[in-house]
């Protein structure tokens, strides 16, 4: 689904950039909750996932105004690695883009989750293959399960090589406030009740308690999923700390209790031995008396 979004835009630049990189705040804060989302799908990095950035390019400034998500069916893997048949979706989607102002694809945008932000030869290979223009620019994202999404963009320079080590230019992207539309609670439609025959009479089953919470706020939007998704991982983090602290401190507990058995264990050997040499004295002259 294309979204393109009309507000004020921030901006990035590096010295070693031709032009100047002017982005919609929330159509990457919409980017961002995407690629966290995906990132809580699964254990050890979740999925990545990837789309194409559109706007318009004029002299020294190109604009990003709007996304559009790319399909990828992940059948090498989580990665963002696209098969034969990811790869002519995409080309099918770029083939059907109308060139009109603030429309035009002026780049794309893909996550890592298993490292850091950095281009590598598969992501160049895209980037070369399907946005072949000078000016057209790769977006990476590297979601984290404590701390906030960083991004980088990378471009070709003069030479058309590209600088995929890292970055030149990182920055973080802090999340926006929810939409009103997001805040708003879904209107209630109650719908009739048909009237049907009295059964009869059965064998008592559970009653299902209803949360009324949940039935005046309606399904969570995608925004509060991932921030729910955050609370709970910080929630479970803090108990498996306290769980990992009472474990020492049973362990360094035990220790002190051993040592303190090796020690009386000592002391009464010391005891036993000291008591045996007494009475070898005292039974020696007993003997010289006899």
């Amino acid at each position: 689904m294309e979204r393109i979004i009309d507000v004020p835009l921030a901006a990035w630049s590096a010295p070693q950039c031709r032009f100047g990189v002017e982005y919609s705040p929330r159509v990457l804060d919409d980017i961002r909750l995407a690629v966290v989302d995906a990132f809580f799908l699964a254990p050890r990095g979740g999925v990545e996932v990837g789309g194409i950035l559109l706007g318009d390019f004029e002299g020294k400034r190109l604009r990003i105004t709007g996304y559009a998500p790319i399909e990828c069916e992940h059948a090498l893997g989580p990665s963002f690695t696209l098969s034969d048949h990811d790869r002519g979706r995409l080309a099918e989607m770029l083939g059907r883009r109308v060139v009109l102002p603030g429309r035009r694809v002026v780049g794309w945008y893909h996550s890592h989750t298993r490292s850091e932000i950095l281009f590598s030869s598969a992501d160049e290979e895209i980037h070369q293959r399907f946005f072949p223009e000078a000016w057209q620019t790769a977006l990476v994202l590297r979601p984290h399960t404590f701390k906030p999404t960083r991004a980088g963009f990378f471009f070709r320079e003069e030479d058309g090589s590209i600088h995929g080590e890292a970055s030149y230019k990182e920055f973080v992207l802090t999340p926006l406030p929810p939409r009103p539309e997001e805040m708003e609670e879904p209107a209630s439609v109650e719908a009739p009740v048909p009237a049907v025959e009295a059964p009869a009479p059965a064998a008592e089953t559970p009653k299902i308690i209803a949360l009324p919470f949940l039935e005046a706020y309606g399904k969570p939007s995608r925004r509060w999923r991932g921030a729910l998704l955050v609370v709970v991982a910080c929630l479970a983090a803090v108990s498996l700390a306290y769980e990992t602290r009472a474990i020492l401190l049973l362990q360094a507990d035990l220790k002190v209790q051993t040592e303190r058995a090796t020690r009386a264990e000592k002391s009464l050997a010391e005891a036993r031995a000291q008591l045996e040499t007494e009475r070898e004295k005292n039974a020696a002259p007993a003997d010289e008396g006899k």
